[in-house]
């Protein structure tokens, strides 16, 4: 068997390398999730706990991280425009980029909704939590909203609006899928807070708790020639064997 020049072994790695750093991929701890049903996970056992509730197929087991363990990541796939209309205006102007988790499930991106199903009927009074928006730091803007059967979208959560003013009433025992809206390419941290009230009169709340998302820029024409460039000489050097 003839051996494997060095040169050329150096190479593709240098190709390997150039195309990691040009997509902006990195080497971390934590797991990034990047497909699947997923949830942030609000559940309440003599004090809120907020996670992250992951399925990676349908029926199949659950995953719970805490936010500090996962990314949320919006693929290149997520990669759309805003449309046009007024009702569309707090994602930006009609025509700009914008990445968006779909609540219509897609098998090639994060289904990422909000996931309260864990909490029993009588914890709280109404049977229900709020959940409010307190932080978001990012290179863009961020939302998340609602369609209703015709498409049309309600606003939850804006970055544009002062924090601590978006405020949505969530349901114990359900769980919802929402749009999530990020208007550029980066890492995101989202903060959301929950609050309820006990039967008892009390008021409870989660405190300030951080999710981490990442949002994957669409490759440059550039980029696909460098995988394409790699993926030639990959081939050369096979039929070199």
């Amino acid at each position: 068997m003839k051996k494997k020049p060095k040169s050329f072994i150096g190479h593709i790695r240098w190709l390997g390398l150039a195309a990691l750093t040009t997509t902006g991929l990195t080497l971390q701890a934590q797991t990034y999730l990047t497909s699947g049903h997923t949830d942030i996970g609000i559940d309440y056992d003599n004090g809120f706990h907020l996670s992250i509730g992951y399925t990676a197929m349908e029926g199949g087991p659950e995953t719970d991280y805490e936010v500090n363990e996962a990314v949320l990541v919006a693929l290149p796939g997520a990669h759309t425009v805003v449309p046009p209309g007024a009702q569309w205006s707090f994602l930006g102007s009609p025509g700009s980029d914008t990445w968006i988790l779909p609540q219509v499930q897609n098998p090639d991106l994060l289904f990422l909704g909000f996931g309260a199903e864990g909490i029993p009927p009588g914890t709280f009074q109404g049977d229900h939590l709020t959940l409010t928006l307190e932080s978001v730091s990012g290179p863009g803007s961020f939302a998340v909203y609602l369609n209703d059967g015709f498409g049309n979208p309600t606003k939850w959560f804006s970055s544009a609006d002062a924090p601590g003013t978006d405020v949505q009433t969530i349901a114990t025992g359900q769980h919802t899928h929402v749009n999530w809206a990020f208007s550029a390419p980066g890492d995101y941290t989202v903060g959301f807070e929950a609050d309820a009230v006990l039967p008892d009169s009390t008021p409870t709340s989660s405190g300030l708790v951080e999710y981490h998302f990442r949002v994957d820029p669409v490759p440059e024409p550039a980029t696909f020639a460098l995988f394409g460039l790699a993926g030639a000489a990959l081939l050369i050097f096979r039929n070199r064997k």
